[in-house]
């Protein structure tokens, strides 16, 4: 008998085919899946029942209709609530007590007038400009209006003249028995110009004659 009738070469396919090599059948061998991938892509999607889609939708309308009640509540508190008191009002400088420490000092009739509630006065002094010495007087009346007065016992028409920017005079307004001359230069400014107590008065605002008349009347009835 001959060697290879004695030893046949014979070769165990599982010991000699290398890992993922081929099978027996020629094919590559197929590794084995990685189970975690394999259990995720397995697993069922949740489903709610009919049940718990009503528990879920009618606890959202429940909020919603909760946040609507609280909103409402606000609301009506906001409507019904009284609103804050008017602030006091804060003048920066007493006119009347300046006033009257001008005419003892100066000798001239500074007039103080008692204008309308809600103004404020910004400054009260004795100035010279132009060559002229006058009492001045300022209010804020709006956050965009201004109203002014100036009161010249030795004024000329230079003085007058520069106080209303050089503008032309309109027709005469009587108010309270003084007869005043308005200019009217362009821009915002309106001004007045009247004699009371034998002084020359300028009266200045800022774009709104309704003021104008209001300050006007003040100082015709404080110079009474």
């Amino acid at each position: 008998m001959s060697s290879s009738e004695n030893h046949p070469d014979v070769t165990d396919p599982a010991r000699t085919a290398p890992a993922g090599g081929a099978g027996p059948d020629g094919g590559r061998a197929a590794a084995p899946a990685d189970s975690s991938e394999a259990d995720l892509q397995a697993a069922p999607r949740p489903v709610l029942t009919e049940k718990q889609a009503k528990r879920a939708t009618s606890s959202s309308v429940a909020m919603l209709l909760s946040t609507l009640f609280l909103m409402a509540v606000v609301a009506a508190f906001l409507l019904l609530a009284p609103p804050p008191p008017a602030p006091e009002r804060q003048d920066r400088i007493d006119v009347a007590e300046t006033a009257e420490q001008i005419r003892a000092a100066e000798g001239v009739p500074a007039v103080a007038p008692d204008v309308p509630e809600g103004w404020t006065s910004n400054y009260a002094r004795w100035t010279t400009r132009d060559g002229v010495s006058s009492w001045d007087v300022g209010w804020v009346v709006s956050d965009d209006v201004f109203a002014g007065l100036e009161q010249a016992a030795e004024a000329n028409p230079t003085w007058t003249a520069m106080r209303v920017k050089q503008s032309p005079a309109g027709d005469p307004v009587d108010v309270g028995g003084v007869s005043w001359t308005p200019h009217d230069p362009e821009g915002k400014d309106l001004f007045w110009v009247g004699e009371v107590d034998g002084t020359t008065v300028v009266l200045t605002v800022t774009g709104d004659e309704s003021v104008m008349r209001e300050l006007a009347e003040s100082v015709t009835a404080a110079a009474r």
